[in-house]
């Protein structure tokens, strides 16, 4: 596990959350209360999701709306409307995925293999006896934790 420096509030702007994903290339955005608690989780396609919802049928159509000339014509309307004033009266709980499953920093390895599989998704907040943000967990460190750990005998979360 890599312990989390960057989490953000769950009232910071859209503006605040491009920024974090800007300026640190993060593949997810760990969202918390006051109390430092995971209430959610934002990635990059939840952004686009929410900023171009038909983002997914543009990509499943591009090659037919590429040959009539209409990709420009879906991007522009998609994007005429936003402003960037906008992005100031969005908050980071308006975006963010709040089922985003956790694992406790005593779960075993397995278990944490378990729910990072279930949910199909690349990295699971790994969190204190207090639901406190620790750090993030992905699949590869998950493999590698459980091949090192058959040699060493260990079965929990580990913070590096």
């Amino acid at each position: 596990m890599r312990k989390v420096a960057i989490a953000i509030p769950q009232n910071s702007t859209l503006h605040d959350v491009f920024e974090q994903f800007t300026r640190h290339q993060l593949e997810v955005l760990p969202v918390v209360d006051a109390a430092h608690h995971v209430v959610g989780m934002i990635r990059p396609t939840d952004l686009l999701e929410f900023i171009f919802p038909n983002f997914n049928d543009v990509l499943r159509d591009y090659a037919a709306i590429e040959d009539k000339g209409q990709l420009s014509i879906l991007f522009d309307a998609a994007f005429s409307g936003h402003d960037i004033a906008d992005d100031r009266l969005i908050l980071a709980a308006d975006v963010m995925r709040a089922n985003w499953v956790w694992v406790s920093f005593e779960e075993s390895l397995l278990s944490a293999a378990s729910r990072l599989y279930g949910q199909g998704v690349a990295q699971l907040p790994v969190v204190d006896r207090d639901r406190r943000l620790m750090g993030l967990i992905s699949q590869t460190e998950i493999v590698l934790a459980l091949l090192r750990g058959s040699q060493k005998n260990q079965k929990t979360i580990s913070i590096s």
